[in-house]
This record gives C-alpha cells, structure tokens and sequence, in this order.
C-alpha cells in the first residue's frame, strides 16, 4: 500500500464483515487505522459507495431525529440511554431537535413525524437491535409497542429501511444499539445485507454502528464525546466522520482512571445524572458501573471489547 495513501475504504467479504478491521494491532504497538491522517471507513459494495459519493450533502449537522430507549415488555431499559441523548442534544439547537421517547418510540408515531425524519441531517437511535442470519431483512431495530402486543410489527426492519425511507438530506445515522452492524455472512458477492447498507440505500452519506452488545457506560461516554468532536468541525468533508470516530477511539482507549473520576465526581455531572435517571434503582446502577470503571486501572477502557465494535460505513 502506497505510503502516500491517507484514507482506507474496505469493502470485506464474507466473514470479515463482522471483524473491526480498522483496529487491528500491528506489530510497531499501534493501531491499523492510525496509518491513515483521513481515517478509514467500511463499504457495502462499490455500487453503494458510488452512490452515496455522488450525492452532495449537508456540511453541519443541524437537524437533529433521535429515538431513545424505546420500552416494552420485552426489552431491558438502556441504562445509559437517557444520558446519552441528553449530552448529544447539547448540541443541537432546540428547535431542529426531535427527541421521541420510551413508549412514544414507535413505528406509528416514527410514521406520523416521517417528514422530520426526513429532513433530519443527523438520525440517532439509542435502542436495542437484533441481527437475524436466517432471514437479513428482517433484522431490525426494535421500537415501542404501545398496544402490548409485542409482535414483529413494533420493529422497524431492514426491508422497511430499504422500502420506505427516503433520507437524501441525512449525513449521518448512528446506531447506539446492538448488533446493529451485523451482516449475512453468507453471501458471496461484494455486497452485504444488513442495517448500515439499508440506510445508506435510503440516502444517508454515513452509518455508525455497532458490531456486538455494547458497554452502557462505555458507549454513552463514546457516544458524547463522539458528537462534541463533530460539533467542533466547521466543514463535514468526505472521511470526516470516520476520522472523528477513529479519534474517539483513541480518546476512550486511553481515558485514565484519574479522568473518569474527575468526570464522576464533578457537580456538573452529578446534576446530569439526577436529571436523567428518573429512577433512583438505574441511577444507582449506572453509579456502580462508574465506580468499577474507575477502579479499572490504569486505563478502564483500554480491552478491544469497549471500542473496537464502532464501525463507520460510508463516506
């Protein structure tokens, strides 16, 4: 590979879908994505990749769509969720945010408010997802199911994704949920079946997922901090987001233990967490996650397994 080379696309086959590639070690103690200054990013196939590439689209996220913690009988609470969403709101103004909540994060009411979803630069979904390797398009993100009955309807799925969404104003979506960048292994072609393809098929430029239950308090501070950084750029260019969530990367890697408990202990954040959980059980137990973290010395993220299952697909 030309040393000249500073963005890495990788479109993998088969199995190696659902591999981190971009955070692979290398022999020198670094990271495979730290070779590339513009970041490297994931592709379906080259005819999605053409695709998102040749749509011009907005250079700062100022709409914001986020669903948080849809509830259910059959779903655990998030317990970062609420957190989370409230430190990406940060910064969003309060008029082009849409926050849809719990019980009201349903199918029906995602319909009734389409035309914002579609008009939103930026979709967030802090919810569980599931992967289904027998049949791809029904894998899904599931929703609140007001009326009790649980069924597959409560779920917004990839054949749904590809069918009815139209998001030619989107730069990004991001997945905090699981399983969300999973793929059919199966297939052997150059292009894979699963939620990041059907979003970009529906017109999104980026997809951010995850490849395997992910950490609650790992991913709502990768999450904050993950949107902060692309706050803080004036220009999204092509690479921009896969170089930010390379950058938070590093950034949760190599958060000290001393700085997590700089972070919990400060009244700020304090505040924070008594506005967010409602509950005084769940506050308690995102408390304990913190303590635990804290006490993980010297960095408490620093195992693969809190940040390496970010992916960016796309451009």
């Amino acid at each position: 590979m030309p040393k000249t080379c500073q963005r890495l696309i990788i479109i993998p086959h088969r199995y190696l879908h659902i591999l981190p590639i971009h955070t692979f070690p290398l022999k020198n103690g670094e990271y495979f994505y730290q070779n590339f200054a513009k970041g490297i990013a994931y592709a379906p196939s080259c005819q999605i990749l053409n695709l998102v590439k040749q749509s011009s689209k907005q250079t700062k996220l100022y709409r914001l769509f986020a669903i948080n913690n849809p509830t259910r009988q059959d779903l655990k609470p998030l317990l970062g969720a609420n957190l989370e969403i409230e430190k990406i709101k940060q910064g969003f103004e309060l008029e082009q945010t849409v926050i849809i909540a719990e019980k009201k994060a349903s199918e029906k009411i995602i319909t009734q408010r389409k035309q914002e979803l579609q008009s939103a630069h930026c979709i967030h979904f802090s919810c569980h997802g599931k992967f289904n390797p027998e049949s791809p398009l029904d894998s899904a993100l599931c929703l609140a199911d007001p009326e009790g009955n649980l069924g597959e309807s409560a779920n917004l799925t990839l054949a749904e994704v590809f069918e009815k969404l139209d998001l030619k104003q989107c730069r990004l979506v991001t997945f905090s949920a699981c399983e969300s960048g999973m793929t059919d292994p199966n297939i052997i072609s150059d292009e894979y079946i699963g939620l990041p393809s059907g979003f970009l098929f529906a017109g999104s430029s980026s997809v951010v997922s995850t490849l395997w239950t992910v950490d609650p308090l790992a991913t709502a501070l990768f999450m904050s901090k993950f949107y902060h950084n692309l706050q803080r750029i004036s220009n999204l260019e092509q690479g921009s987001i896969a170089i930010t969530l390379n950058k938070t990367q590093k950034w949760l890697r190599t958060l000290t233990s001393k700085e997590l408990a700089r972070i919990k202990n400060s009244r700020k954040f304090e505040q924070l967490l008594d506005k967010v959980f409602e509950n005084k059980r769940e506050r308690l137990k995102f408390k304990d996650l913190l303590e635990s973290a804290v006490k993980r010395q010297p960095y408490p993220f620093e195992n693969p397994y809190y940040w390496t299952g970010f992916i960016a697909t796309g451009v």
